[in-house]
């Protein structure tokens, strides 16, 4: 398994322990603290200098381990679950975009369709669950043609109305017809909330499992909260996952205790 850390390269971001601006120090410091990777967090793709980040990430010997498209959906407003033709088709130009960044990269990394879906209508959740198949199969073709895989990430119900377990997810891909590109983000701090246990989970579920986020209970570091991140660690071992692990926490206390703390907490997992 390769381990990753997300960095914001365009905008700031919560998940990210550095401000976007500083997006070189935080390459630095997921490279010192021994990690594979970075998790790029952008809005729009067309915007970043592509060259200056393969670079830095050569010099570095780092990859990218996914594309978080959440941050066009919380800054830019887009919705793949829109009632408006016009701005579903927005949304799913935006991804074909996210895409094309990705090929643009040379890995290809996967790219996340996560906030991106829409936050959803408890009211309607049956319409948009329709409306997300239509436009997700354009996005999983074109994702297929460019050799992208995309990760489907459930997100607990306090966030979202739509996809919030893994559980549902694979329904949902069951329904699609399991396209072959798109796999299910596993989230620790989703699954804590919606699904039956992290083990079981796994072991259920792994065929599917494309992308892997570490957060604790709290959101904090791993170590920081309930979870047992090495039996989490042993039960993906077992299902022989060895695609990326991403750290996706918010910086609680601050900032600075996630960029003191992270390479400890990682180290006590990965032993």
């Amino acid at each position: 398994m390769k381990t990753a850390a997300s960095i914001s390269i365009q905008y700031n971001n919560p998940f990210s322990p550095f401000p976007a601006k500083d997006w070189k120090t935080g390459f630095q410091w997921a490279k010192d603290a021994g990690l594979d990777g970075v998790e790029l967090i952008l809005s729009d793709p067309k915007l970043i200098d592509v060259k200056s980040v393969i670079s830095e990430l050569d010099r570095l010997g780092l990859s990218v381990a996914t594309i978080a498209t959440g941050q066009a959906a919380a800054l830019e407003g887009f919705c793949l679950t829109s009632y408006s033709e016009a701005e579903r088709g927005l949304a799913v130009k935006r991804c074909f975009e996210d895409i094309d960044f990705s090929v643009s990269l040379g890995n290809r990394p996967n790219v996340t369709i996560g906030l991106i879906r829409g936050r959803g209508n408890p009211k309607n959740s049956a319409d948009e669950r329709e409306l997300l198949k239509r436009e997700l199969y354009k996005v999983a073709e074109y994702a297929a043609n460019r050799n992208v895989k995309l990760n489907l990430e459930p997100i607990n119900r306090y966030e979202v109305t739509l996809l919030n377990s893994v559980e549902d997810t694979a329904a949902f891909l069951d329904e699609m017809g399991n396209p072959p590109n798109i796999g299910i983000l596993y989230d620790t701090f989703h699954v804590n909330i919606e699904d039956c246990g992290q083990v079981q989970t796994i072991k259920r579920f792994g065929d599917k499992i494309s992308h892997v986020h570490f957060a604790d209970s709290n959101r904090r570091l791993p170590g920081e909260g309930h979870l047992n991140f090495s039996e989490i660690k042993e039960a993906l071992e077992s299902i022989g996952y060895s695609n990326w692990i991403s750290l996706e926490m918010l910086s609680i206390p601050d900032a600075e205790h996630v960029q003191k703390n992270m390479k400890r907490r990682m180290g006590a997992i990965f032993k």
